[in-house]
């Protein structure tokens, strides 16, 4: 009996293990609050994207490398701001970038993107709550191994009116971080999105 308890238990913690899979289409955008500048204000981010079309882009960090490189394949928050016009007329209001960094690093980040008054907005996931709640931490061995520790891995979810449309992560067992393979969280990528969900 107390084999036969001890399976019961061990099945029962699988399955609310289970219960927090990674977010996907048809879930709603998690209430929880993000930070904006510095002095930060507090941005309830599903109550910020209620009623709009946005992209939310997480990133491993903030000034990292793959995040505005020169090569146009290997792009981010540059991408972003030169498909302005393009994000635009596919329907996407905004495209919200987060990192697990704090909203001062954000901000110097924000002015070194020039993003102020752009398409893009820079968000803080200080605590990690945001992606914790999306199941988007990255836990790969090879990252946590150099230092990069408790961050969130390279993703883009598409998100009308609170509620998610479609998910993308750029990741594999040889890049866990994306920076190699980054293309399912570039402009090209965000556009697609949105052309699928419609089709």
């Amino acid at each position: 009996m107390k084999v036969l308890s001890f399976v019961a238990a061990a099945l029962s913690a699988v399955s609310v293990v289970d219960a927090f899979a990674a977010i996907a289409p048809g879930a709603k955008i998690p209430s929880i609050e993000l930070h904006k500048g510095f002095p930060p204000d507090f941005v309830n981010i599903a109550d910020y994207v209620k009623g709009r079309k946005v992209a939310v882009v997480g990133l491993p960090a903030a000034f990292t490398p793959v995040c505005f490189l020169f090569f146009e394949s290997h792009r981010n928050v540059p991408g972003y701001l030169e498909s302005t016009d393009a994000l635009k007329a596919a329907g996407i209001d905004e495209v919200i970038v987060y990192c697990v960094n704090d909203g001062a690093v954000m901000k110097a980040w924000e002015a070194d993107q020039k993003t102020e008054g752009t398409i893009v907005t820079m968000l803080g996931d200080p605590s990690g709550a945001f992606t914790k709640a999306c199941d988007m931490e990255m836990t790969h061995e090879g990252p946590i191994s150099v230092g990069i520790i408790g961050r969130c891995k390279r993703w883009a979810m598409l998100v009308d009116d609170g509620e998610v449309k479609a998910v993308n992560v750029a990741e594999s067992e040889l890049d866990p971080a994306g920076d190699d393979f980054p293309e399912k969280t570039l402009a090209p990528a965000l556009i697609e999105m949105v052309t699928t969900v419609n089709a």
